[in-house]
């Protein structure tokens, strides 16, 4: 029996007006966002050229090591200064900003959890200035212009910059990992530490380091609590000097030699930024999941 001829149909592939339309739509677009996305990296770029056109010059080891009375002059007190103050208020910082992202997280109520978070993000929408305030006028008396009460403003900005992070990170680590260990038996409280927090290891360091970013790039709360000091010491318990008060106290001066110390300053501080984000990357780089 044969077959009947199929009918002989014509695909018309040709581009309708509105297709023709929409594609020229989608090339304005996609043009329209890399323009913006080249733009938004252009700053940081000007910014890093600037910094290092300006800063290298005065680079040198002298200026690393030696103090702002001895010749050359250097701001080994400033480094020390800001390195000690923010690791003192960073070791405050963190586990209270990560104990509070887990609790808001994983045990409070919804309506805790929301209140918390409207206390956070009011947290993180205060000006420093108002940190160094709180801090001068309730500790100052007590403790002095010293690098204890330097430490403490900035522990009170770092901890909203970690808490948020945490409990967002947590948010992205999928419910089945909690259930298939809950599933297993294991506690609750070992769930959290050992599953969810573990998953979500590089993004709470990542928030630790945005906390640090912040302490090492504070100037106005220091100006009203450490001060500044020309000692070389780190005795938390005196006036201490940081690289931030450094560059704002030079950035002023009519002297071009002083000026181009507040670029070097502003160098190093880039730099050994940079170096935090780089490594904790590194460390936390095989711990991502999600």
């Amino acid at each position: 029996m044969s077959q009947a001829p199929l009918p002989n149909v014509r695909l018309d592939f040709s581009l309708t007006p509105h297709d023709i339309r929409r594609r020229r739509t989608n090339q304005i677009m996609l043009r329209v966002i890399q323009a913006a996305a080249i733009v938004s990296v252009v700053p940081l770029f000007t910014i890093l050229f600037v910094i290092f056109s300006k800063g290298l010059p005065q680079l040198s080891l002298s200026f690393l090591l030696n103090g702002p009375l001895e010749q050359p002059t250097g701001i080994v007190n400033a480094i020390q200064g800001s390195l000690v103050m923010t690791f003192i208020a960073i070791v405050a910082a963190a586990p209270i900003g990560i104990g509070g992202g887990i609790y808001l997280n994983e045990y409070a109520s919804t309506r805790i959890a929301r209140i918390g978070e409207l206390f956070i993000d009011i947290m993180l929408g205060v000006p420093s200035i108002l940190a160094g305030l709180f801090a001068y006028f309730a500790l100052v008396p007590i403790l002095g212009h010293s690098g204890w009460t330097g430490s403490i403003a900035l522990t009170v900005l770092m901890v909203p910059v970690v808490m948020r992070t945490t409990q967002e990170v947590l948010r992205l680590v999928p419910a089945g990992l909690r259930e298939a260990s809950l599933a297993l038996g294991v506690p609750r409280w070992k769930t959290t530490i050992f599953v969810t927090c573990r998953t979500a290891l590089s993004g709470i360091m990542t928030g630790v380091i945005l906390a640090i970013s912040r302490g090492l790039g504070e100037t106005a709360p220091l100006l009203l609590t450490s001060q500044t000091s020309n000692d070389v010491s780190i005795n938390l318990g005196q006036p201490m000097n940081a690289m931030t008060v450094v560059i704002y106290q030079n950035a002023t001066r009519s002297d071009p030699q002083i000026v181009a110390t507040a670029w070097t300053t502003a160098l190093i501080l880039f730099v050994i930024a940079l170096i935090l984000n780089v490594s904790v990357r590194f460390k936390t780089v095989n711990n991502r999941v999600f």
